[in-house]
């Protein structure tokens, strides 16, 4: 089973990649020794996808996108530059890296494109306004381009994670108003396994918590 992680330096990212075989990463940040092989991007640009489209041969079993950004955010001081910015990192790039994905054509028949999320998507926590609306957005998104891709047999997926003690996890936990305990990296990585194991499920959100 081979695995492409576009977002590969993420704490998440990294830690799962240990307990794989057979796993590529791709990232702005240098995180080579994780991966079986490591593609460097400087960001996420069309240009960007253009120089990859030369180096990746491989066809993989499951792409899973972990690019993800995260601020304290309240629609009660909206600011259109910083809504901007988190819509462009959490929806808008995965959006982007999954259509570079599907025109590539690097997933090999019956393949999945693994979207990680949130359990703030569904959530109207304050302090939290503007991530949860671009996650939203992806989950919804990402049911729209299942069902674009039934007839080609790609499947799409949306993973919602619940709060990883992390830099992120702390820091959603200082600023907003949630009452959710936090997931250990360990039962993320478990369940996550599992799922990349299972060649049926489509169009779901799979929550982790």
């Amino acid at each position: 089973m081979k695995n492409l992680f576009f977002g590969g330096s993420s704490d998440l990212a990294v830690k799962l990649a240990k307990k794989l075989k057979n796993t590529d990463g791709i990232s702005t940040k240098n995180v080579t020794a994780y991966y079986r092989k490591f593609f460097r991007v400087k960001k996420y640009l069309k240009s960007d996808f253009k120089n990859l489209s030369s180096k990746i041969y491989d066809k993989y079993d499951n792409i899973l996108i972990f690019n993800g950004f995260y601020s304290s955010s309240f629609l009660s001081f909206f600011n259109s530059q910083d809504f901007l910015k988190n819509l462009k990192i959490n929806f808008l790039v995965p959006i982007e890296i999954a259509s570079f994905i599907i025109q590539k054509k690097i997933l090999k028949k019956n393949g999945a494109i693994f979207f990680i999320s949130s359990i703030a998507s569904k959530e109207t926590l304050i302090g939290n306004a503007y991530y949860s609306i671009a996650k939203n957005s992806l989950n919804f998104s990402a049911k729209i381009l299942a069902n674009e891709q039934l007839k080609r047999n790609i499947r799409i997926n949306t993973i919602s994670l619940g709060l990883l003690r992390n830099k992120m996890g702390l820091e959603v936990k200082k600023i907003t108003n949630t009452k959710k305990n936090y997931i250990s990296f360990n039962h993320a990585i478990k369940e996550i396994k599992i799922l990349l194991g299972n060649k049926k499920i489509n169009k779901k959100n799979i929550k982790i918590y």
